[in-house]
């Protein structure tokens, strides 16, 4: 699983505003279960949304990145959790109203079996009637973006160049290649090299029926959606009892 802890100190330049995705997952919130209060915030990375929730809910955070981890803690208000952790195997003595996980986080799990465990954590967490809600890149997306020569981003006086591959069609790598201007002029190269997964809509879904009720699947504006083709699609759920 993807740390990117050598890409922590760029990550929010690379990704800008995280506004629109906290409000999202916040309408969400408040039509599924508008008494929630304790937010539980999976593969939070550095913070960006999950700082933004904090001004409705008591947020925790957990990401298996030290470094995301070190930036979140200092944007995220004193004394908010921050657990150090696998998000396929956690164990927190907390339940929460409302499990979130955005930014595909999810996708970077590479087996359906390890979709399953997330989705038993976050089981395991929620109080009854509690939501779970994500986000996926889709199976049809990735193709897309492996069909793409290369990604090149400008941010700041800084570059980002991505390039994605597949030999399966199933497991995509994502070469990260940040070129970081120094003081004297030159650039610093930082690489990384992620790989991504996604199931297909009805494989997600039978994956969450054993622990959760109400499965709705929307695009990213709010609309129902059930294509494996779209770019990016949300799932929002509630523990069975």
């Amino acid at each position: 699983m993807a740390t990117y802890d050598l890409l922590a100190p760029h990550y929010d330049a690379v990704t800008g505003d995280s506004a629109k995705e906290a409000a999202f997952i916040q309408s969400i919130i408040a039509q599924r279960h508008n008494q929630a209060v304790n937010l539980l915030d999976v593969a939070c990375g550095t913070g960006s949304i999950t700082v933004l929730l904090a001004g409705t809910y008591r947020v925790s955070g957990l990401d298996i990145s030290p470094g995301m981890l070190a930036v979140a803690r200092k944007k995220l208000p004193g004394g908010t959790p921050l657990y150090l952790a696998d998000m396929t195997c956690f164990r927190l003595n907390v339940t929460f109203d409302a499990v979130t996980c955005a930014y595909q986080g999810v996708n970077h799990l590479l087996s359906l079996s390890a979709w399953r465990n997330f989705f038993a954590c976050a089981h395991h967490h929620l109080d009854v009637g509690g939501v779970l809600i994500f986000d996926v890149t889709t199976v049809g997306d990735l193709m897309r973006m492996a069909s793409i020569p290369k990604i090149v981003q400008q941010f700041g006086d800084n570059y980002l160049l991505i390039r994605v591959s597949t030999t399966d069609g199933m497991v995509f790598k994502w070469r990260i290649e940040v070129f970081e201007l120094q003081q004297d002029g030159k650039y610093r190269l930082l690489t990384q090299t992620i790989e991504m997964r996604s199931f297909p809509v009805e494989s997600i879904r039978e994956a969450l029926r054993p622990g959760f009720a109400d499965i709705e699947v929307f695009d990213s504006t709010g609309n129902p959606a059930d294509d494996d083709n779209e770019d990016r699609i949300w799932f929002a759920c509630a523990k069975r009892a």
